[in-house]
């Protein structure tokens, strides 16, 4: 994103603050040179926080090459300008230039969602969460608009992060295929 939108998505900026200092992290769209680092961290976020939430051989199982696919496809369609005109968007976060967290977002992938946009995903590697880098990859990702994610049962922390973000976990479960890890999903509804 590089300007408003209609949808109330703020343009992204190129640097935040963590840790209390000024432009110590950048948030961008991905570019070419992303996939090995952020498979690299997506498989690293993944093992820590479903560590006690998914069965531990799925959790040791877990290696960077799984996400590499998903990493190159987007990081081509962005290069190539053919992110699909659809509302989706990738963000990628950096800190001091390494990777540090992602959020990607688009249109409900289930017929009966209860918003029209979902947060597909949304990591930030342990040493920088706490730090308001996931508030501000949800707040470039969304601006104030309605939206829907799910979230692994267990993982407390990340509920009430999003409870902090507007989100109410709405009663609805999913099982997701992750070796029986069940998923609630929460709902943020414009104010």
């Amino acid at each position: 994103m590089t300007g408003p939108d209609d949808d109330g998505v703020p343009p992204a900026r190129d640097a935040g603050v963590a840790d209390g200092v000024p432009g110590a992290w950048e948030i961008r769209e991905p570019r070419l040179g992303d996939p090995e680092p952020f498979a690299l961290l997506h498989a690293r976020v993944w093992r820590e926080t479903y560590r006690g939430i998914m069965a531990d051989e799925v959790v040791d199982a877990l290696e960077p090459e799984q996400f590499r696919p998903l990493w190159e496809q987007v990081a081509a369609a962005y290069a190539q300008g053919r992110v699909a005109d659809d509302g989706r968007g990738f963000l990628v976060a950096l800190v001091g230039g390494e990777p540090a967290g992602f959020c990607m977002h688009g249109p409900a992938r289930e017929e009966d969602a209860p918003v029209p946009h979902q947060v597909w995903s949304l990591n930030v590697a342990p040493e920088h969460q706490g730090s308001g880098l996931a508030q501000e990859l949800l707040l470039r990702t969304l601006g104030e608009r309605s939206a829907y994610l799910w979230v692994a049962r267990g993982n407390h922390r990340a509920v009430r992060f999003y409870e902090r973000q507007g989100f109410a976990l709405d009663g609805a479960e999913n099982l997701d295929g992750h070796d029986g890890v069940v998923e609630l999903r929460m709902v943020r509804h414009p104010a």
